[in-house]
């Protein structure tokens, strides 16, 4: 077997093993990250260069390698994926209260809601195995709801 063929196929094992490992799909955090970065880049004309030249270049490849040998694999066997902390969301609603979620390190959702009037509130869900658990800015437990394996089947 020439040198060539030995190394793809030590590649494809490696590629395989990593996959069966991470036992999941995973967030894909760092190629979520750098895909919209790169493609937004300048106008559209522009970020159509720069998409395609992430693809050329491996920067794409990099960054989904390094998802599925390392963050995806550490999210399964932590519970936390290192990039995915920190993200965070922010929506406006209909009567212009914002909303603003942000994964935190250790697994909790910080939510933050902001009245038109300014007048803000704080509060931190936490998943503890089948039990989701509210609390306000204080620590004070608001709810808690078990949800059954039956419910996340549905």
């Amino acid at each position: 077997m020439s040198m060539k063929k030995r190394i793809l196929c030590m590649v494809l094992v490696v590629f395989i093993m990593g996959m069966s490992f991470s036992g999941c799909a995973g967030q894909y955090a760092l190629f979520n990250k750098a895909h919209p970065f790169l493609g937004n880049l300048g106008g559209k004309w522009i970020g159509a260069i720069v998409h395609w030249i992430g693809w050329v270049i491996p920067v794409f490849e990099f960054c989904l390698l390094a998802d599925i040998f390392i963050f995806n694999v550490i999210e399964f066997w932590t519970g936390n994926n290192l990039i995915a902390a920190g993200d965070s969301l922010e929506q406006i609603d209909e009567n212009g209260t914002r909303i603003t979620a942000v994964k935190n390190d250790d697994g909790t959702l910080s939510l933050s809601l902001t009245q038109i009037t300014g007048e803000t509130s704080e509060y931190v869900l936490e998943r503890q195995g089948n039990d989701f658990n509210m609390f306000d800015a204080e620590g004070l437990l608001l709810s808690s709801y078990n949800v059954s394996y039956e419910e996340l089947a549905n």
